[in-house]
């Protein structure tokens, strides 16, 4: 049964010093005059207004002057009257607040100040209860560390080392995505950037209804084919992000409100970015198809060929030193845009390091849908593959067993979802199992019979893998066998080399793990 510990109480961060004030502390409990319809007058007035929220200006006008509600309405009596009480509800971030910015670099920006958002969700009430304002460190029965909300991670604590004595980290998590939207009146593209904070439980940030995301800005999108769409778009993030660029971690902290009623030293930290690669590259300035995170040869076939702990990891400071040392060529070896990232200016940021694991896309959709390929490859170059399609359509209905009427390759490319690929594995590794058993003399050579070996390894240690990976909490034991089911991929991956790899990259892998033997 796993517990709550707190630990290092003096420098865990977190310390209220008052009650707060201002707009928050106006509808307060404790208040005399505490509304819970603020800022409609009654319960009534509330539940009418959500019901004319799908309706026209026309329609609410003519139903509050027709009194079909016998004029029961008394916090407003006309469309323009909800609307501007509804606007109260924003705290703020109503549409007069939108700030736009022209610039002969990016173009026309329009942006919200971030610190009246970050404001806004860390006094918004209904997370008073799904907020968190310190770090603590969970532990089971047998004192093994657990992981669940952001702040049992180890990054709030080693941050939190890096500021005074009772400081609150905010954690700023971005996210963006360049959308297509019509083919037609110039092939209009939209660049929305979107904000929340980590303070806020997962269940409820990742629930859309909640509101937890808030557009901050909309990043203008260059022409199709031009050539500085990489310094448009920083340029147009900088002037968003430039408070936290500007904040000075060393002076006073920003006194701010939090929904449980106390103020408190915050400091906004950034903290991740989601976002597709091509998002990622751009924010890391990396040459496209090279690793954001680590410094591994770019186009290395079938990536890493051992699963070994990176010691080339990128650092921001030492590029910074070969800027300053002007060796140009050194950084372009790693595959590093020769130019300040600007993210190395903010506060205890690591820009190389704002990337995060997306299960969806990376896993499921990438390494994955990846396997399938060379899985389906390999047993067709087996001659067992109408084995497996026999097998697969077979799988009875059962609860938490997806049932598939076909075989999965004949399916098309746009319905292979999270949904599919996650059915499937619960499944895979059992499928193949009897085909590619090498257990029993069936007349197998001793090549095939290897080759089976470590197919058969492979998929089951990337099936292990990504049902671990979809567990809502992680401990040492699971990240243990984590590691563990990826070493077993990265030591059997090999076998799809054939099917994966054209003859020179085959030769250049075969070239590659010769080395690393003899350096072993």
């Amino acid at each position: 049964m796993a517990h709550r510990q707190v630990v290092g109480v003096e420098n865990a961060g977190g310390r209220a010093y008052g009650k707060a004030t201002g707009l928050y502390n106006k509808h307060r409990k404790y208040s005399e005059q505490w509304n819970p319809w603020h800022p409609f007058q009654s319960a009534h007035d509330f539940q009418q207004a959500q019901s004319f929220s799908q309706q026209t200006k026309t329609w609410i006008d003519q139903h509050l002057r027709s009194g079909q509600d016998y004029f029961k309405i008394k916090s407003f009596q006309s469309a323009d009257a909800l609307r501007k009480l509804l606007s109260e509800l924003n705290f703020g971030l109503g549409n007069d607040s939108w700030i736009d910015d022209h610039s002969p670099i990016f173009g026309t920006l329009y942006y919200w100040d971030i610190f009246k958002c970050i404001q806004f969700l860390l006094a918004y009430l209904p997370f008073q209860a799904h907020l968190d304002v310190e770090p603590v460190r969970l532990a089971d029965s047998e004192s093994s560390r657990i992981y669940s909300e952001m702040n049992t991670g180890v990054w709030w604590w080693d941050k939190l080392d890096q500021l005074p004595a009772g400081a609150t980290i905010v954690p700023v998590i971005c996210a963006s995505d360049k959308t297509h939207l019509i083919n037609f009146s110039g092939d209009q593209h939209a660049w929305p950037l979107y904000l929340t904070i980590g303070n806020i439980r997962n269940d409820i940030r990742l629930t859309p209804t909640t509101r937890t995301w808030i557009l901050v800005g909309l990043i203008p999108c260059p022409m199709k084919g031009a050539k500085t769409t990489h310094d448009a778009w920083h340029s147009a993030i900088g002037t968003v992000l430039s408070p936290l660029w500007n904040l000075d971690i060393t002076g006073p902290a920003l006194k701010w409100n939090c929904a449980d009623g106390f103020q408190r030293q915050c400091d906004p930290l950034s903290a991740a970015w989601v976002g597709d690669y091509t998002e990622q590259v751009m924010i890391a300035q990396v040459s496209y198809g090279s690793c954001q995170m680590c410094e591994i040869p770019k186009g290395a076939p079938m990536g890493h060929s051992t699963c070994q702990a990176l010691d080339n990891s990128r650092d921001q400071h030492v590029y910074s030193e070969l800027l300053d040392e002007s060796n140009i060529n050194v950084v372009h070896t790693n595959h590093v845009h020769p130019i300040r990232n600007q993210f190395w200016q903010f506060p205890l940021c690591n820009v190389y390091r704002l990337w995060q694991p997306d299960e969806f896309h990376q896993l499921l959709l990438g390494l994955v849908k990846d396997l399938l390929h060379w899985l389906f490859k390999y047993l067709k170059a087996r001659n067992v593959k109408d084995q497996f399609d026999n097998r697969f359509t077979s799988v009875p209905r059962y609860p938490g067993l997806q049932h598939f009427s076909k075989p999965f390759d004949s399916m098309k490319s746009s319905s292979w979802r999270g949904k599919e690929i996650r059915g499937m594995i619960r499944t895979l590794s059992v499928n193949c199992a009897p085909i590619l058993d090498c257990s029993q003399d069936d007349g197998k050579t001793a090549v095939e019979t290897a080759s089976d070996e470590m197919v058969l390894g492979a998929v089951r240690a990337l099936c292990e893998f990504s049902l671990l990976v979809s567990q809502h909490n992680h401990s040492g034991l699971s990240l243990t066998a984590l590691d563990d089911a990826l070493e077993r991929f990265y030591e059997k991956k090999g076998a799809f080399r054939e099917q994966k790899m054209s003859k020179s990259a085959k030769a250049k892998v075969d070239e590659q793990l010769a080395t690393e033997s003899h350096q072993l």
